[in-house]
């Protein structure tokens, strides 16, 4: 595994951790788990004596003779559901990782001033943010591209910030609302994102066509403007690293 492999992996596994581990203690395998556990006295004080330390009572004897085969029916059975949860979630990780990485290679490809852990952190919210507002994630990348080379220091004499080069003074009400608190934000290499992808996505729906909709992004001539994003968009699509989803 390579090193920047390693890196993407781990971080995906921070990502992922908390929500696999509610997943799976939510689930349906989860809760029989939960009340199979509950339903057995040396996991509780007795109810008459409030809480104490669980001591070993007569339950606990009787399982340890019997080797424990009191457990082992209905647990191997959960352990089972466990086990193919959890080579789900092994393929997730190892699919995400990779899609990560591809992107924040194209991303340093295309500006080598951006450093990788910047990428990393860009290409995750590439990927989060088109899914969480339902823009392509192509066309939110190409408009990325073409704003700003991806540098989240970017600023315009307009004062459009950030990799997707959004005006705080025009969104300020719609951002706020969304949870990005200020305009220094949007240089964060994140929350810029989430910015961008939020206002692409409304302007989208509200015109149901892709090239009227960059062209109120970009606050001038939709045709103008489709030329530059989508010479980005077809560099995008010849590196293969996100689906197709932009005409």
């Amino acid at each position: 595994m390579s090193d920047l492999t390693g890196r993407v992996r781990r971080m995906v596994i921070g990502l992922l951790a908390s929500s696999s581990a509610v997943l799976l203690l939510t689930g349906c395998e989860g809760d029989r788990l939960r009340d199979f556990i509950m339903s057995r006295a040396i996991f509780a004080p007795p109810a008459d004596e409030g809480p104490k330390p669980w001591t070993v009572g007569p339950e606990m004897i009787d399982l340890l003779r019997s080797g424990g085969g009191g457990i082992f029916a209905p647990a191997v059975e959960i352990a089972g559901a466990f086990s193919e949860a959890g080579r789900a979630a092994a393929d997730l990780l190892v699919a995400t990782a990779d899609r990560i990485r591809d992107l924040a290679l194209f991303i340093t490809g295309q500006n080598p001033e951006i450093p990788m852990e910047t990428a990393l952190v860009q290409a995750a919210a590439f990927w989060k943010y088109s899914i969480k507002y339902s823009a392509p994630i192509d066309l939110v990348i190409a408009v990325a591209q073409t704003e700003s080379r991806f540098d989240p220091g970017a600023r315009s004499p307009a004062g459009a910030a950030g990799v997707m080069q959004v005006m705080w003074r025009v969104h300020s009400g719609l951002l706020l609302a969304n949870g990005i608190m200020d305009e220094a934000q949007l240089h964060d290499p994140e929350l810029g994102i989430a910015a961008g992808s939020l206002l692409l996505s409304r302007y989208l729906r509200a015109e149901g066509d892709v090239k009227t909709a960059l062209g109120r992004y970009f606050g001038g001539s939709p045709t103008v403007y489709w030329k530059r994003v989508s010479r980005n968009l077809e560099w995008l699509h010849r590196a293969d690293i996100v689906p197709r989803l932009a005409p």
